[in-house]
């Protein structure tokens, strides 16, 4: 079974491409994810983890997952082997099915206007 869960922050915004044959949506991030040990001199490490995704989820941290958010990957590791100046090479990544983020979007403004057409009302007026 290859199955991970990650919860780390996003180090950049997603970067979004498209297959050129079908079109499918393809992001790819890096999260930071800290270890749940601290070393000998009593700091926690951080890994660094590339992920990618692909269909719709892609749309979706494209257009809503920027740098620094807390989001929870689901997916699976996957291994790609290709050749480089007559080496072979290794690249490791998570191929994630699912992103949910863990926080509110930090880019929101702080506006605390109520929308045109709605009127701010007091929690008092609130009957429950």
């Amino acid at each position: 079974m290859n199955e991970i869960i990650l919860i780390g922050r996003l180090t950049k915004d997603p970067e979004l491409r498209y297959l050129p044959n079908t079109g499918t949506p393809v992001a790819t991030f890096t999260i930071a994810v800290d270890r749940n040990y601290k070393d000998k001199e009593g700091n926690v490490q951080t890994d660094f983890i590339p992920v990618e995704v692909m269909g719709k989820v892609a749309d979706f941290v494209a257009n809503y997952i920027t740098k620094g958010r807390l989001v929870a990957v689901n997916g699976s590791i996957r291994v790609d082997r290709y050749m480089k100046d007559d080496e072979n090479r290794t690249f490791t990544k998570v191929s994630a099915k699912s992103i949910q983020a863990l926080d509110s979007n930090k880019n929101k403004s702080q506006n605390t206007e109520a929308p045109q057409g709605f009127q701010a009302i007091d929690d008092d007026e609130i009957p429950f």
